[in-house]
């Protein structure tokens, strides 16, 4: 994963605020709203070549972008999803009979495919994936796998909603990109809502 990401700053010349986008710790690019959408312009590297970055690594700095200088909208102190159902209750009809194996708790380790599908549900739905457990499933039980666990809601905290949203839902779909696709492997996953509170699915 690369270290692109965006930072807002307030540009006089601009008239407002803009976001850098940095590249270890150097500014490759800028982004910037004009005309009701987002733009980003990207400067050539000190030998004049183009900067080249994976798509996922774009997609989640310009998620953030857009995040950081779109327009604000009121979060409502509850969120709802389909026809007035918590955004939870529209998953767990959509994804919960996916389900790999179901822990004592109910929680689902879901196959890779089905937990991107949450991921990109979570973004439409008002919700950010705060954490991601990779364990591999076998008839006892589960086992988790080292080194496949990301605690996202930390990671982002402090963030105002829609940004601290968009961190963690962009973050969570580069990562699994990069996990195993192997039968056995699952995902457990646990999301949260713009009110701040947190369910495991």
């Amino acid at each position: 994963m690369s270290d692109l990401h965006a930072k807002e700053r307030h540009d006089p010349e601009w008239g407002g605020s803009v976001a850098d986008l940095i590249e270890e710790d150097r500014v490759v690019g800028i982004a910037y709203y004009e005309d009701g959408g987002l733009f980003a312009e990207f400067f050539p590297d000190e030998d004049g070549n183009p900067w080249v970055f994976e798509a996922a690594d774009l997609q989640r700095a310009l998620d953030t972008a857009v995040a950081m200088l779109g327009p604000e909208e009121s979060a409502p102190a509850t969120a709802l999803g389909v026809e007035g159902q918590h955004p939870v209750d529209v998953l767990a009809m959509q994804f919960d009979s996916l389900a790999m194996r179901r822990g004592p708790e109910d929680e689902g380790f879901y196959p890779l495919p089905v937990a991107a599908g949450i991921v990109a549900a979570c973004a439409q739905l008002g919700l950010a994936v705060v954490y991601l457990e990779g364990v591999t499933v076998h008839a006892e039980g589960v086992d988790p796998v080292a080194g496949h666990k990301a605690e996202l809601g930390k990671t982002n905290a402090g963030a105002p909603f829609a940004l601290f949203q968009a961190e963690c839902n962009t973050q969570a779909a580069a990562l699994l990109e990069h996990w195993p696709r192997q039968g056995d492997f699952g995902v457990s996953i646990e999301v949260q809502d713009s009110a701040g509170e947190q369910f495991v699915l």
